[in-house]
């Protein structure tokens, strides 16, 4: 009986222990994993915006990057006080905003349908807030990508979301 209970006691410690880590330490480590990469890959520091081309069969600057899409992302870090986000986003096509704790939790999510118009201006902050344009972020630091769903593949409209794009700014 003795033996029994120090097995079911064992197991229970080895299972709390393999949950909490995977839960609590993973995410974190491929949010680290994934910094490192960007900043040193990349060249991009925080809160800088890294604006990606069209993805296509050879392209892993994305995880599982869907082909009509653009991206535009960044790690940001609040510790210096509000970011501004800011640019023109197409007004007949899907495209949305959203925010990532470090642990990988998306906190924050808003596409086309729910902005009143195609401009884009919100500012990331960790003050309390009311206001429609404020987002509060729960943490200093996190990670943001932004989608513009790209329908035509011709020349011309690639580059016309392209300098959509272009336009975003985060500051």
């Amino acid at each position: 009986m003795k033996k029994l209970i120090l097995y079911l006691l064992l197991s229970f410690i080895v299972s709390y222990g393999s949950y909490n880590i995977t839960i609590l330490m993973i995410p974190n480590i491929i949010y680290k994993v994934f910094h490192y990469k960007i900043v040193n890959n990349q060249n991009v520091q925080d809160n800088e915006l890294k604006h990606f081309n069209i993805p296509n069969d050879q392209s892993r600057d994305v995880v599982m990057p869907n082909p009509d899409f653009l991206y535009s992302t960044s790690f940001y870090d609040l510790s210096n006080g509000d970011l501004n986000l800011k640019g023109k986003m197409p007004d007949s096509t899907y495209w949305s905003v959203s925010f990532y704790k470090p642990n990988t939790v998306n906190w924050f999510v808003k596409n086309d349908n729910e902005f009143i118009d195609n401009n884009l201006d919100m500012k990331i902050t960790l003050s309390n807030s009311d206001q429609e344009n404020i987002i509060v972020s729960p943490v200093k630091k996190g990670f943001m990508i932004i989608r513009i769903l790209v329908e035509k593949k011709d020349n011309k409209s690639i580059d016309y979301y392209k300098a959509l794009q272009k336009s975003i700014t985060l500051n």
